[in-house]
């Protein structure tokens, strides 16, 4: 049980990156995910490389596309405050 909370709190402190103004924000966690993978892939811990593959590429997806939504409501949210100025303009 406690994998999953720790899991959970990744994916939240990923999203909460991901809708920050700078895209390169998100990025921390994917690339944090890969050196992971990368020591875990050196230290000889997993008995098969595909495994080890799987494992990359499915997490590597979830953060990805994660990150892609982050940045749609990010660019939601800019888009309500630029039609909220242009409304207070008039």
């Amino acid at each position: 049980m406690p994998h999953v909370l720790i899991f959970a709190l990744i994916f939240a402190v990923h999203y909460f990156l991901s809708t920050r103004t700078s895209v390169y924000w998100g990025a921390i966690i994917p690339v944090a995910y890969l050196a992971y993978c990368g020591w875990i892939f050196t230290a000889h811990q997993v008995k098969h490389p595909i495994k080890l593959t799987l494992l990359l590429l499915f997490g590597l997806g979830m953060f990805l596309i994660e990150w892609e939504e982050g940045r749609k409501i990010f660019k939601k949210k800019q888009q309500n405050e630029l039609n909220k100025m242009k409304t207070q303009d008039i």
